[in-house]
């Protein structure tokens, strides 16, 4: 899990998602809630 605040954290799972990691990867390397995830990938979305 990396460590850092969780603007670091968030930024480093929006990365692993534009570059078509699965929760499971981003989740193992971040530590962030599926749910969490899950909000990142609807900013995401939304812009495309």
């Amino acid at each position: 899990m990396l460590h850092g605040d969780d603007k670091q954290l968030k930024a480093r799972a929006r990365d692993m998602l534009i570059d078509g990691k699965t929760f499971d990867e981003i989740k193992k390397a971040t530590g962030l809630r599926p749910k969490t995830v899950k909000r990142i990938q609807a900013e995401i979305a939304k812009r495309f």
